[in-house]
């Protein structure tokens, strides 16, 4: 899915000024690539909000820039998001700016599906891999992948090998690395039976 952005461009980067564009509902931003070289901008912060709610980091964006009453036309990337350490609120992006037919990297989170065989019998799911890096067309990203975990027996792992990815889209990972595996509950250990102790005076077959 492809958003729209209009972003404005900022002559100053001071400090104060990235302060004053906060306050009025703005983040500072850059974008960068091989066609525009980099330019500051500024971009709502309502809308970008959207864009990552809808379809995460890895949205590929139509971007209107405006400057001095022209209007020019982007496709970008978000590269890099700055956050505040207390508020988390965004404070500054980075775009790259790309063509769709360009190949590009992106980090793609990984989405279970289903509930293991295995872990109904009694199994423990270990997930040990969350997100994957891939390499695809910058209008191919996909928001996430969807694992299908459903037929997994105990003692089954499912690798990034096992992915099934959609097309034009390939990992870049390790062929090896598990995402996911099925384990046999821990049995707790049996308790060892402790003889009560002789009462005193007290023994065996006699009396006193």
């Amino acid at each position: 899915m492809e958003h729209e952005l209009i972003a404005l461009a900022r002559p100053e980067n001071t400090r104060g000024n990235k302060q004053q564009l906060r306050k009025n509902g703005m983040i500072p931003a850059i974008v960068y690539g091989k066609n525009i070289g980099n330019l500051a901008i500024a971009v709502d912060a309502v809308q970008i909000k959207k864009i990552l709610n809808e379809s995460g980091s890895n949205a590929l964006i139509s971007m209107k820039v405006k400057e001095n009453g022209r209007t020019k036309k982007y496709k970008v990337l978000i590269k890099a998001m700055q956050r505040d350490p207390v508020r988390r609120d965004l404070i500054h992006l980075d775009f790259h700016q790309v063509s769709v037919k360009d190949r590009v990297h992106a980090t793609v989170p990984l989405h279970l599906e289903g509930t293991p065989a295995g872990v109904l019998g009694g199994g423990t799911l270990a997930h040990l891999a969350r997100r994957v890096e891939v390499e695809c067309q910058a209008d191919r990203i996909p928001d996430a992948l969807v694992v299908d975990i459903s037929g997994l027996e105990i003692g089954d792992t499912l690798n990034m090998a096992d992915l099934k990815l959609p097309d034009g889209v390939k990992i870049l990972e390790d062929p090896a690395v598990p995402v996911v595996t099925v384990m046999a509950a821990e049995r707790p250990e049996a308790e060892t039976e402790v003889p009560a102790p002789e009462e005193p005076g007290v023994k065996e077959g006699k009396e006193l």
